[in-house]
């Protein structure tokens, strides 16, 4: 984390395709949406009775600027397209993970792709950070294309790596460092080779 325990500020970041800005009230519906699709459900720990009232509580409260997150919502085209978030680790060197989820309406799009690239070089660039580490449950392949196009290595298979609602499932994890020249470091049929042999 950085060496102040304020907030962590949410800028506008502009890409080619997207825009990474904070959520606003009117996201409300499309997280709902979001939430509550099923390939959401299996790859993330949202609730599975996932109602209105959270989205709303979600873009109003959770998603506002804290010393332990910067949370985006990424929009292309005028809509919401999807969430990203750097969440800082408690280390000396600057470091946090990332997080994102994108609207099923969006996907195969390279809108995650695109806010991936604008949020690692914020973390580096701006925040300082020395590391972004990336968890994802195995088989999550569109998330492991997004960041696998960042130049974030090939991900390491980890048995029980991540608690999902009450339980252990296997997890994906790879670390970018600053000094990285984030580009893929590997075909992408490496990559999947490496993850399904």
């Amino acid at each position: 984390m950085s060496e102040t325990t304020q907030a962590l500020a949410i800028p506008v970041l502009v890409g080619d395709l997207v825009t990474l800005r904070p959520h606003t009230l009117a996201d409300a519906d499309a997280v709902h949406e979001r939430a509550v699709d099923p390939l959401a459900r299996r790859f993330t720990t949202v609730p599975l009775e996932y109602t209105r009232e959270m989205a709303v509580e979600y873009v109003t409260e959770f998603t506002a600027p804290s010393a332990a997150q910067v949370s985006w919502a990424i929009e292309l085209e005028g809509r919401y397209a999807g969430t990203i978030d750097l969440r800082a680790l408690p280390v000396d060197a600057g470091a946090g993970s990332l997080g994102f989820a994108t609207h099923q309406d969006f996907r195969g799009r390279g809108v995650m792709s695109e806010a991936v690239r604008l949020v690692v070089a914020h973390a580096f660039d701006t925040l300082g950070w020395r590391t972004v580490r990336w968890e994802a449950h195995a088989g999550n392949w569109g998330s492991a294309k997004a960041v696998w196009r960042a130049g974030f290595p090939v991900p390491v298979f980890v048995p029980d790596l991540l608690v999902e609602r009450g339980r252990l499932v296997d997890g994906w994890i790879s670390t970018l460092h600053a000094d990285a020249d984030r580009q893929p470091v590997a075909p992408w049929d490496d990559v999947v080779a490496a993850l399904t042999r």
